[in-house]
């Protein structure tokens, strides 16, 4: 990847500097630059489903206010799609390691421990204000049907699985500031809390339970006792949710 990176965006990748790719990116490539005053994340998007993501992750980067938790700053960006080509984003690295391998090497008290600081770390970003610009006005859970069945031809969901979620279709609740994407390869931990949260293309207004829902969705690796459910109840500060009301928004996950 590094010829490929554009003479534009070189100073970001001083001579020199190491170049890691990370056992992540399933929708663009990633790679961290070391070895340079401030590392950083360069993420290039060539596949025509997925850059409007990246785009919009641009988007949501640069609207975000000051949060709790950690989120990359965007230092830079090129989008030569209009030209056939492909978009890039520049990133400051956040520090630490994803939380999903720790979780599975954790000790049942471990894990109960770092469910606990997830939840309390979720609940700061879902009790910010909404930044205007990343405000919508139709209902998140219709927006995303309706995104799910026109990404029948690639994804992971079924006809038959979709037109289940549009049976079983949650009511509302009052949205807030999301993630979008919280799988546990998104956040980031340092010693004993949360360093960051990273991969925002799905950001901005929508259903808090999504993201706890994707928060818990840990099997078959990990079957979740209710001490784990329980810690993370308490660091978010509410009861938890229905088990069907999980499955629905981890079913929903299928078609993104």
């Amino acid at each position: 990847m590094a010829s490929e990176i554009p003479p534009d965006l070189s100073r970001w990748c001083p001579r020199g500097a190491g170049l890691i790719s990370p056992p992540q990116g399933m929708t663009s490539d990633v790679v961290f630059v070391e070895g340079c005053d401030a590392p950083v994340v360069l993420k290039r998007c060539r596949d025509p489903r997925y850059t409007s993501w990246l785009r919009r992750e641009h988007t949501v980067l640069r609207a975000l206010p000051t949060l709790p938790v950690p989120v990359p700053r965007v230092l830079d960006s090129i989008d030569r799609e209009a030209e056939g080509g492909d978009v890039w984003l520049v990133m400051t690295r956040l520090p630490g390691s994803p939380l999903w391998p720790w979780l599975l090497d954790a000790s049942p008290t471990r894990r109960a421990d770092l469910l606990n600081v997830l939840g309390t770390a979720l609940r700061q970003v879902h009790s910010l204000a909404l930044p205007l610009v990343l405000r919508n006005e139709q209902g998140w859970l219709d927006a995303k049907l309706a995104e799910a069945e026109g990404n029948l031809a690639w994804c992971d969901g079924t006809p038959g699985l979709l037109s289940d979620l549009v049976r079983r279709k949650p009511d509302p609740v009052q949205e807030t500031l999301i993630h979008g994407d919280l799988s546990l390869d998104n956040v980031l931990i340092e010693g004993k809390g949360i360093s960051g949260f990273v991969d925002w293309p799905f950001g901005g207004q929508g259903d808090p339970r999504s993201d706890i829902a994707l928060a818990l969705q840990t099997e078959p690796e990990i079957a979740l006792q209710e001490r784990d459910f329980a810690a993370f109840s308490a660091g978010y500060g509410s009861p938890l949710l229905e088990v069907d009301t999980r499955r629905w928004f981890a079913d929903l996950y299928e078609f993104f």
